[in-house]
């Protein structure tokens, strides 16, 4: 009877100290733990973040401005990124704050979203700032044109819950582009680049950003990616005469400046007066503007009609 005792008393004793360590364990699990057997989406950093009806969102990316009321009751939208509220007019960001990526932490999180979207430029100090708040935080990269602006949007709606959105809206967006010089046959296409002036030196935006991805939609062989060039090239005054485009797209009031430069009356578009200024929201656009963008770079070059 002792042994009987002495056995009941340590099988008690082993029970109590299993109960305390799954109590322990519970305690220290955090709260993705016990999201394990929810569905996920992976972001650009490799995060995963889990699947959910998310209701107090908050955005600091331009682009996931324009997506987010597109596929989502903008309801659900708590602010928004400054540069919306300065360049958009839509009365459907009219009740949102506005918050700027690094200077708005406390703002963001005061606000208690249980979601931020962000670009990847974001201070990686601040975006540990966020997760600290125990807030989600899904970063969409860097924007490199359609390369990433059609996965964003599918990554959007799906972490929302809305998939099926996503894919109708970025399957619309790509049609809309290959609309717009789909009567332009390939022999007939002209030879352009685009041009900013940024104080005293000359840029470029060709393969891997949305002002390529424009030009190629309305119609044009992009100049800077035939000859090799990525991303925002700087060019010098030798590369560019030496790049001579028979087009060329800049901002409006950089026309003349431009061909004023030294030495750029040599241009063929000054000389033949093929320079041409798209509005600036239009063209600095990296999200669902560019569709409007590359009509209206269409309509510069080849007229309304082609």
């Amino acid at each position: 009877m002792r042994r009987v005792h002495r056995i009941n008393a340590a099988l008690l004793v082993t029970a109590v100290l299993t109960g305390l360590a799954l109590t322990s364990a519970a305690s220290r699990r955090t709260p993705s733990d016990n999201q394990g057997d929810l569905p996920t989406v992976e972001d650009a950093t490799g995060e995963q973040i889990p699947v959910r009806d998310y209701t107090r969102i908050v955005s600091t990316s331009t682009i996931a401005d324009q997506v987010l009321v597109e596929i989502i009751d903008p309801s659900r939208l708590l602010a928004v990124s400054g540069h919306t509220l300065r360049t958009q007019a839509s009365r459907t960001y009219k009740d949102k704050i506005g918050v700027e990526r690094a200077r708005d932490i406390e703002t963001i999180i005061e606000l208690r979203p249980d979601i931020v979207f962000i670009n990847n430029f974001v201070d990686r100090r601040q975006v540990e700032r966020l997760k600290e708040a125990d807030l989600n935080v899904f970063d969409m990269g860097e924007m490199r044109g359609l390369e990433t602006l059609l996965p964003n949007i599918r990554q959007l709606a799906a972490v929302l819950g809305v998939p099926e959105r996503g894919k109708e809206l970025a399957d619309e967006l790509e049609r809309e582009l290959a609309e717009v010089s789909a009567g332009t046959p390939e022999a007939e296409r002209q030879r352009g680049l685009y041009v900013g002036i940024h104080g005293d030196r000359l840029y470029g935006g060709t393969s891997g950003t949305s002002f390529h991805d424009v030009l190629v939609a309305a119609g044009l062989v992009d100049v800077a990616a035939e000859a090799g060039l990525r991303g925002w090239p700087a060019f010098t005054n030798e590369q560019l005469l030496s790049l001579d485009p028979p087009w060329i797209i800049t901002n409006p009031g950089t026309e003349q400046t431009l061909c004023r430069h030294p030495g750029f009356r040599a241009l063929s578009a000054c000389r033949t007066g093929q320079v041409r200024g798209i509005a600036t929201h239009l063209l600095t656009d990296p999200g669902l503007g560019i569709a409007q963008a590359a009509r209206a770079v269409h309509a510069a070059v080849y007229g309304n009609g082609d």
